[in-house]
């Protein structure tokens, strides 16, 4: 049983790595199976990109170096990407960052930074000169007489829903607004602050989401 095999697919072909097989043993088949593709690839004038599967197996960074390091010799052959059916330790705290949301219920005194780092769904009450900053979107289901500040340092696409009235000032990304300059905002829970086309803090409403931020909206699965 050998360790690699090439196998075709919709996007050209691709190195299948046996993940249960040494990577000594797996190399060392490699180096086989790419001589074999060279040769019969020889009278092709364009190169060959070929993708290594690794399976369940996660490859070192070393690992991925030696492997390319094999069609050095060969003109014709180039390795393209490298594909696993596994994530990374830090690839997922990534994906479960991205897809939750943190419940904070708290008071937030003046002088107080606190920070989130994701979307947060705050419940507590931030006391005039407190901060709520949160690098994701905040969904501000409390009070606030204080700053509240989505997309932390300078993420324009994020947004914050919920009743801004009373606070002092409100940030998105870079973006920022005095409340009390603002004579249009709604004092309604279902307000929505978000950065428009222009790099302008804007406000709209809950039922026009899909307009104001479309992959939110997507993300969230509609309302």
């Amino acid at each position: 049983m050998r360790s690699a095999v090439l196998k075709g697919n919709n996007e050209g072909y691709e190195i299948v790595i046996n993940d249960k097989f040494s990577i000594n043993d797996i190399i060392s088949d490699l180096k086989i199976l790419i001589d074999k593709i060279s040769f019969n690839n020889s009278s092709m004038k364009k190169n060959l990109r070929i993708n290594i599967n690794s399976g369940l197996r996660i490859l070192s960074d070393d690992e991925k170096r030696k492997i390319r390091k094999l069609t050095n010799n060969y003109e014709n052959i180039l390795i393209g990407k490298f594909i696993s059916k596994t994530i990374t330790l830090n690839e997922a705290n990534e994906m479960i960052k991205e897809n939750s949301v943190k419940m904070l219920d708290k008071v937030i005194r003046n002088g107080q930074d606190v920070f989130i780092d994701g979307d947060v769904l705050f419940l507590g009450k931030i006391h005039k000169g407190g901060k709520l900053i949160s690098s994701g979107n905040i969904y501000l289901m409390g009070y606030s007489n204080g700053v509240v500040q989505a997309g932390f340092p300078n993420n324009e696409d994020k947004i914050i829903i919920g009743n801004v009235f009373k606070s002092q000032q409100v940030r998105v990304g870079e973006q920022f607004e005095v409340i009390d300059d603002v004579k249009y905002i709604n004092n309604f829970y279902d307000s929505v602050v978000y950065v428009n086309d222009f790099h302008v803090i804007s406000y709209g409403k809950i039922n026009n989401l899909s307009q104001i931020n479309p992959k939110f909206f997507n993300k969230i699965g509609g309302i």
